[in-house]
């Protein structure tokens, strides 16, 4: 009888192990081709977390947002690219965009983009991961 519990005991351990890889593996979708859910400058999303947090977070995390602004820094880390994307009420930069394939190597501090990403809340910048650039989506 003990033999059979430790097989059952082994044999889910291997389960939850093989399926604990496969989610931790698992790639995320790009955004590039999904529709937005909001279409923003980087000020007014900015300006809508810092009037009233609570209410931004139940409106943007998880969705997909455009955010149209000027570079105001790129960073490059490990594996990851980060612009930062003005807002003028912001104390720091103001929209942190993460990327997981390097950005357009024509952009530079002071050019104005539209950047595609998830919105995650924020902290003292409205973070946005999974980022891609749009090419044309605001006027």
């Amino acid at each position: 009888m003990l033999k059979i519990i430790g097989y059952i005991v082994g044999f889910s351990i291997l389960i939850a192990a093989i399926v604990g890889y496969l989610l931790y593996s698992k790639k995320v979708a790009p955004l590039d081709h999904m529709k937005p859910d909001f279409i923003l400058t980087a000020d007014a999303l900015y300006d809508a977390f810092e009037l009233d947090e609570s209410e931004a977070n139940l409106a943007y995390i998880g969705k997909v947002i455009d955010v149209k602004g000027e570079v105001s820094d790129i960073q490059e880390l490990d594996s990851t690219w980060n612009i930062m994307l003005k807002a003028e009420n912001a104390i720091s930069d103001g929209i942190n965009c993460s990327f997981v394939l390097q950005p357009d190597s024509e952009i530079s501090v002071g050019t104005s983009v539209t950047v595609r990403g998830r919105c995650q809340g924020f902290l003292m910048d409205v973070i946005l991961n999974n980022c891609t650039l749009i090419k044309d989506a605001l006027p």
